[in-house]
């Protein structure tokens, strides 16, 4: 048997909306970040060494900043149940831990 927890809805409290708000603002950040790491340049010109060659720096911003938003997810009750009750495991294709946890039950080895 599973047995899942739910925070209880109030919708009259000024607070129960101030989480749900930053709770998809993380969601939306993780996705903005997903799709700048889907177009963003794998490679940045670096300048050129004392031969002439172009040195060339691998971009790993996008990747830290999509690792980022969804540690922030992660770290965020109210956005993983967000993504858990939309059956939402992965964002730019990379999964969330915690979502694929919660939908699992606390059962779940």
């Amino acid at each position: 048997m599973t047995t899942r927890t739910q925070n209880p809805i109030d919708a009259g409290n000024p607070a129960y909306w101030r989480d749900r708000q930053r709770a998809f603002r993380l969601i939306r950040d993780a996705e903005l970040a997903a799709a700048w790491l889907a177009e963003a340049p794998m490679y940045l010109h670096g300048g050129y060494d004392e031969d002439g060659d172009v040195i060339v720096i691998e971009n790993l911003e996008p990747h830290d900043d999509l690792e980022a938003a969804i540690r922030a997810i992660e770290a965020d009750p109210t956005a993983v149940g967000i993504l858990a009750a939309q059956g939402r495991t992965r964002i730019g294709g990379y999964a969330i831990a915690a979502v694929i946890r919660a939908l699992r039950g606390p059962d779940a080895d």
